[in-house]
């Protein structure tokens, strides 16, 4: 276990410890895929205080842990915000990146935003309630693009863009998927793997050899993430022939 690990699992520790003795929830901020593994380590030992995890929608990468088995019920501390160029005809082509880089220049951090959904008229924004009304009045500029944030509550979640993208594989192996999906070799995924920073489902994956199946969740980070969508059937030479799913702009 690493120094991280170990502080975050003091963390969780303390916050099931906090939510059980008060009889109210107990909020983290944003756990990244990592983060959230640790939490899954440590999930049999703080189970006594109530775990959940939300994001501000189903499938979401970035979530918030709640802690507490409580007798009244308490939202999520998740704000949606709708990010949209000012004149769409002088808009850019924006990806994740792009959006990201101009949040992090406000001097916001990591920890208090969740996912950025690309959709055709912009952008949504998951973040702490905490913070939403700073974005939405110095978030003025994406890239070179000027934009304007509102409130998005009261709208259907938007369906995050997708592309999708058949490869041809040996297995199902998720060193084999992520080798294709990536670029890499087997032998440059495996590190991946060997570095932990492999998740499934948002779990920790530290065996290249896992098989995935149809509608699982692969994230590597420092590369991203993809959907192990469906196997559409075997090539002549007997490999695999895959569809995967990626969000767009990524």
């Amino acid at each position: 276990m690493n120094e991280e690990e170990k502080n975050w699992r003091n963390r969780f520790f303390e916050l099931a410890e906090r939510a059980y003795a008060r009889g109210r929830y107990a909020f983290t901020d944003f756990l990244s895929p990592a983060e959230i593994g640790y939490l899954y380590a440590a999930e049999r030992e703080i189970s006594y205080a109530g775990v959940r995890l939300w994001g501000g929608f189903e499938g979401a990468e970035r979530q918030i842990a709640r802690f507490g088995n409580c007798d009244y019920e308490e939202a999520f501390p998740v704000a949606v915000l709708k990010i949209s160029p000012a004149n769409a005809k002088f808009a850019e082509e924006l990806t994740h990146r792009d959006y990201l880089g101009s949040l992090l220049g406000l001097g916001i951090e990591r920890s208090t935003l969740g996912d950025i959904r690309l959709s055709g008229e912009g952008a949504l924004l998951y973040c702490l309630e905490r913070i939403a009304s700073f974005v939405e009045e110095n978030l003025a500029r994406v890239r070179h693009t000027d934009v304007k944030v509102s409130r998005a509550e009261g709208r259907e979640p938007e369906r995050a863009e997708k592309r999708s993208e058949v490869h041809f594989l040996s297995s199902p192996r998720a060193d084999c998927a992520a080798a294709a999906v990536f670029s890499l070799s087997r032998a440059e995924a495996g590190k991946y793997f060997d570095a932990e920073r492999v998740f499934v489902n948002g779990r920790l994956c530290a065996r290249p050899s896992r098989e995935l199946n149809e509608g699982d969740s692969v994230t590597v980070r420092g590369k991203g993430r993809f959907v192990f969508a469906e196997i559409l059937g075997e090539s002549r030479k007997g490999r695999l022939r895959v569809r995967v799913e990626r969000d767009a702009g990524t």
